[in-house]
């Protein structure tokens, strides 16, 4: 009989069973969750999780794991964060010995991963479109680049897509044309982030 390829991978649910059997006051704490700009300007999504085996554990396990932003399917679309904690959880629980007989990794990050896989190149962006990496008038005040991994994944959430999308979309937030991201301060950052977080109402 011809074996599966996913019968390798043991999902988060099962390991998880196991693990209470073996330690019942086990906990998962869902410690952090950073959004991560690539150079590319891709973003991810780095969900940590800590795991106590019982209330006196000297030494819990920490695991992470990325999921990108914004999902590319309907699985992982609007459930990044979700999906990273259950990747984060099953690789703790792997280096903790459950389940990892077969794989580090498990069944559910093996399928979060491949409903990832491009069907399509992606598309040439010209050299010309770029932003410019640090403009002249930079404030010395600049915008950390964790505020501009946190602005990118915002708008891209709302739909806007293309670098000039959303300059535009942050020039608007500010009342003024932008060049660059970079010529932002910090408290321009955070404008533009409370103002991206707020319900967007139709018109």
């Amino acid at each position: 009989m011809t074996q599966n390829f996913m019968d390798n991978y043991v999902d988060v649910a099962t390991r998880l069973k196991m693990a209470f059997e073996r330690w019942p006051e086990l906990r998962v704490q869902e410690t952090a969750r950073e959004v991560i700009e690539m150079p590319d300007k891709s973003c991810f999504i780095r969900c940590t999780v800590t795991i106590w085996r019982d209330l006196k554990d000297p030494l819990p396990v920490i695991a992470s794991a990325c999921e990108i932003y914004p999902g590319r399917t309907p699985y992982t679309k609007t459930s990044e964060s979700e999906v990273g904690y259950t990747s984060a959880i099953g690789r703790a629980l792997a280096y903790m010995g459950i389940g990892a007989n077969k794989s580090l990794a498990s069944r559910d990050e093996i399928q979060a991963a491949q409903s990832r896989q491009p069907t399509k190149l992606a598309p040439v962006v010209p050299i010309a479109d770029a932003e410019v990496p640090f403009s002249d008038e930079a404030p010395r005040d600049e915008a950390s680049n964790k505020q501009l991994g946190m602005i990118r994944a915002l708008a891209r959430g709302l739909g806007f897509t293309t670098d000039d999308q959303i300059k535009e979309a942050v020039g608007a937030a500010l009342g003024r044309t932008l060049t660059s991201l970079h010529q932002m301060t910090k408290r321009d950052a955070s404008k533009v982030i409370d103002t991206f977080k707020q319900p967007q109402t139709e018109n």
